[in-house]
């Protein structure tokens, strides 16, 4: 079951991506769970700066490819601006370089949006709740703002190594 923030209270979380049908998804998603409230939608990061300055969200889901200003050039117009509105990236792309230049330019998550619906609704009230989100097999290092490689990452890519090295000495007749 997703959690949520304490009776009576609503985390509200604007979202910016340039799909209509993505903005739409999301909106009924959040919508849709008890203590989430989608407060308002935006296409363009120029756009959302205007609407966010006006009711600034506590949890923004931010698309890493916006046709107008970078999702991570728009982290560092969040932060100057608003800088109590924490930042979730969302994105198709699963790359440790755009994970790693969200973390410095002070995201606080980084969701896939292949994520299941519990998944991203538990990612946004962790942000909430000043903890950070991150994919696959990093956690933030605090001191160094720099991903690192998590124990189930770790044993993940063991395991990979593993498989390799006896599909390799035994063929593919595995």
């Amino acid at each position: 079951m997703t959690e949520t923030k304490e009776q009576n209270e609503v985390v509200n979380v604007a979202v910016v991506d340039d799909d209509a049908n993505v903005r739409t998804g999301l909106k009924w998603l959040l919508d849709n769970v008890v203590g989430l409230r989608c407060s308002g939608t935006y296409a363009t990061m120029s756009g959302a700066m205007c609407g966010l300055a006006e009711q600034p969200p506590d949890v923004l889901l931010l698309d890493v490819s916006l046709p107008d200003i970078s999702g991570l050039d728009g982290i560092r117009m969040v932060r100057t601006e608003l800088p109590s509105v924490k930042i979730i990236m969302h994105s198709n792309y699963d790359e440790e370089d755009k994970i790693v230049r969200s973390i410095k330019a002070g995201a606080s998550g980084y969701v896939l949006k292949n994520a299941s619906a519990p998944m991203l609704h538990d990612a946004i009230f962790k942000v909430y709740r000043g903890d950070t989100v991150w994919p696959g097999g990093y956690v933030e290092s605090p001191s160094s703002k720099e991903p690192r490689p998590s124990l189930l990452g770790t044993v993940v890519e063991k395991l990979r190594t593993f498989l390799f090295a006896v599909r390799s000495h035994f063929g593919t007749s595995l």
